[in-house]
């Protein structure tokens, strides 16, 4: 088994290296591979899209202190015709799968080795602004997995949560009310044995 991999053999023998961003995007109809260059490229037995220089993603940002960090892709200097695509988009993307890859190539573009994970999240939004007739940004955020874990496994406890699993039973109908009710504590009434 050697010691360096494919790209560490290659630096150690001064060949040049080049790097690319990869990104995956596993929308409802229609998954998408893209790195920001121009062309096609080929890694992880796949192949990837290029967006011709209008695409980036923001800085990502590991999760420390309880805290899960949003990741950002824009797509900008695009048509009018994406407008119409980002309206009717929240089903193509809410809670699908994201991920962001790094490749490294050699001077004749062959890759090597496999791709780094750099990042894995789940799309969230997808907006969409103007800046002028002919020129539109789209940005879509992700999220990590760890983003959502301090929500109820099975729900909340309010009315409305109720009455979607259980329609007619109002148990928690009065729950509202509680939120930061005092109650007087009186010691002259004797409690109840």
């Amino acid at each position: 088994m050697p010691i360096f991999d494919a790209a560490g053999a290659a630096a150690l023998a001064g060949a040049t290296i080049t790097a690319e961003i990869l990104a995956v995007f596993d929308f409802r109809d229609r998954p998408q591979r893209v790195h920001a260059g121009f062309g096609t490229l080929r890694a992880g037995g796949q192949t990837w899209q290029g967006l011709g220089g209008l695409g980036a993603v923001s800085d990502i940002e590991s999760p420390v202190g309880g805290l899960a960090p949003l990741v950002t892709f824009t797509l900008s200097g695009v048509g009018p015709a994406i407008a119409a695509d980002v309206v009717d988009a929240r089903a193509q993307v809410k809670g699908r799968d994201c991920a962001v890859y790094l490749q490294l190539y050699g001077a004749d573009l062959a890759p090597l080795g496999g791709p780094y994970t750099l990042y894995r999240g789940v799309m969230d939004r997808l907006t969409h602004t103007a800046a002028g007739p002919d020129s539109w940004t789209a940005q879509l955020t992700a999220e990590t997995r760890f983003s959502r874990r301090g929500l109820p496994p099975f729900g909340n406890l309010t009315h409305a949560d109720q009455q979607r699993r259980h329609p007619g039973d109002d148990g928690l109908f009065d729950i509202a009310q509680m939120v930061n009710r005092r109650r007087p504590w009186n010691p002259e009434i004797p409690e109840k044995s």
